[in-house]
């Protein structure tokens, strides 16, 4: 009679399934070792079918434009004899005919595929030993090392050749030319005596993981008067958001009075990659007369901060002013 036990049942079910599932196995090993090219073949076209990206050398020359030699950049023509063209001198041409064939020379075409090819073309940051880890497409690194965060700043101290991301010359400045040093955090004000002989302080806001936004307060002389301004540390403006700022300080008490004068500066923040004193000419500063210094030190007393603006407001940047007080006479 026939064994009706449900679990021996299963049991037979699985155990055939096992054998079955070893003779495959066996027969795709005995394939991939006696199938030689055809079992190559098969693999190479999977790993085409998946997506795999390859690694490959390359002509650079291959991948520009003969005419203008910029990097092709779709859409992409060709003519018969095999000229390029990028999409940009393809569209100057008075005569659609390939001058390189000469006169007679064949009409260039759109060729989709070289498109795709220019598309899947990519190179590293030409920023990555300075930190970026992206992979750009050949013809978009222009683009991209326009608005790249990584792009190295500069050393300003004489005969110092460092390059650096801005995080990495906030280390630099600090550990190897003692440049102070001071953490903020935005949309907070923050007091800041600085002495007269102090020219310059590094303001930074932690970000993420060790990313590090810095800015530099910046002290210089104008007449008797001294200058005050803010610039955001970094090669390109566009790198990132952007940032406003509001520093005022405000004078000893007056002994007759007890008021005190104030004066306020609000401004865009301007960007640099090399941090230095803002010229007078090219940003908004602050001008704080002798009587506004503090003790026998000449010390200013400064409060600041710095806003990151959303990217709604990015594009509408506010209108830069310095506000002084009714009873101050910046000539004193």
């Amino acid at each position: 009679m026939e064994n009706t036990d449900p679990v021996a049942k299963k049991l037979r079910v699985e155990d055939s399934a096992s054998v079955t599932n070893v003779r495959v196995k066996q027969e795709a090993a005995e394939d991939a070792h006696g199938g030689g090219e055809a079992a190559t073949t098969t693999a190479a076209a999977a790993e085409v079918a998946a997506g795999v990206e390859l690694a490959v050398r390359i002509d650079a020359a291959v991948l520009h434009c003969p005419l203008c030699l910029l990097p092709l950049k779709p859409p992409i023509f060709q003519c018969g004899a095999g000229h390029l063209a990028c999409g940009v001198c393809h569209g100057k041409l008075s005569d659609v005919h390939c001058r390189a064939c000469g006169d007679g020379g064949a009409a260039y075409a759109h060729n989709p595929v070289l498109d795709a090819f220019a598309r899947s073309a990519k190179i590293c940051c030409p920023n990555d030993k300075y930190g970026c880890d992206i992979y750009v497409t050949y013809c978009e690194v222009a683009d991209h090392q326009r608005a790249c965060p990584h792009t190295p700043c500069s050393c300003p101290e004489p005969g110092c050749g460092f390059l650096g991301a801005p995080p990495a010359l906030l280390a630099h400045l600090t550990a190897d030319h003692s440049w102070p040093a001071q953490e903020i955090t935005y949309r907070a004000v923050h007091p800041l005596w600085v002495p007269a002989s102090e020219r310059r302080r590094l303001l930074f806001v932690r970000g993420d993981g060790d990313e590090r936004r810095v800015f530099l307060l910046a002290m210089g002389a104008h007449g008797a008067a001294t200058t005050v301004s803010v610039s955001c540390v970094r090669a390109n403006a566009a790198a990132g958001p952007q940032y406003t700022c509001k520093v005022w300080t405000q004078a000893p008490a007056d002994p007759e009075t007890g008021s005190k004068d104030t004066i306020m500066m609000e401004a865009n923040v301007r960007s640099s990659s090399v941090p230095g004193e803002v010229a007078m000419e090219e940003g908004t500063m602050l001008l704080v007369p002798p009587r506004m210094l503090h003790g026998a030190s000449m010390e200013m007393h400064l409060r600041v901060r710095i806003d990151k603006l959303r990217a709604a407001n990015a594009s509408h940047p506010m209108i830069l002013r310095t506000n002084l007080s009714a009873s101050l006479n910046i000539a004193s």
